[in-house]
């Protein structure tokens, strides 16, 4: 597709042209991904979420905290040891 534009609302909302949306597929209520890339936005289609989890796993393993533990709070361990009768 060629270049087209867009404007702004005063509640930051731009309207993506139609033959874009039909072409990907992007009907109301459809969640997109937006990115920044060298001062372009990107906006990407939704993901499969497969595709999500796998990348969310590879992003925590190159973090280093892919299979660290969870730190739970104090007060969520007192109400699920309470939910499960264990306190008493």
């Amino acid at each position: 597709m060629s270049t087209t534009y867009s404007t702004i609302t005063q509640k930051g909302q731009i309207t993506l042209p139609a033959g874009w949306r039909h072409k990907l597929g992007l009907e109301p209520g459809t969640k997109v991904s937006m990115r920044e890339v060298s001062g372009t936005i990107v906006i990407d289609p939704p993901e499969d979420m497969d595709t999500v989890r796998a990348r969310a796993k590879e992003e925590m393993k190159a973090a280093g905290t892919w299979g660290a533990p969870i730190d739970t709070d104090e007060v969520w361990t007192e109400v699920a040891e309470e939910k499960l009768g264990l306190n008493g």
